[in-house]
């Protein structure tokens, strides 16, 4: 395994995903990439002309800072890293750069930061469990 994709929200769950990232990095001596995906979508109840840019701008800002949080436990830990923002759908992100840049493992949290709580696997996680056909970790 000589890379690993890490995706992050900045949740709970993926503070976990953190964690085990940095074990397996050790392990396999391998540099990871964290990878933090903005859904812009002008339908989640803001206005779309007045606000809508500067949303995403909110949006770039917390990614932005949550790839350096997390960027931080793996340099303490003298683990090459890597950070990544993109826009788009989550699961086809994680996805399409999992398999063009040739990923050994993907890890992710079970549950992210979604709207809907309670749910066993969450909607991101499933997708991208359907889409992959990589080594896939999905961190509970």
């Amino acid at each position: 395994m000589d890379k690993i994709l890490l995706a992050t929200d900045g949740s709970k769950h993926s503070k976990k995903t953190i964690e085990q990232a940095i074990e397996f990095a050790k392990k396999f001596e391998t540099e990871v990439t964290l990878l933090y995906v903005i859904e812009v979508n002008p339908q989640q109840g803001y206005d779309f002309f007045a606000s809508y840019k500067k949303k995403e701008q909110e949006l770039i800002s917390t990614g932005e800072e949550v790839l350096q949080k997390a960027a931080e436990s793996f340099k303490e830990q003298g683990i090459a890293v890597n950070t990544r923002l993109e826009k788009g759908n989550p699961a086809d992100i994680i996805c399409d750069i999992a398999h063009k840049e040739d990923f050994g493992l993907v890890i992710l949290g079970g549950r992210g930061l979604g709207k809907i709580s309670g749910v066993l696997l969450g909607s991101v996680s499933n997708a991208v469990a359907n889409c992959l056909g990589k080594n896939l970790m999905i961190v509970k």
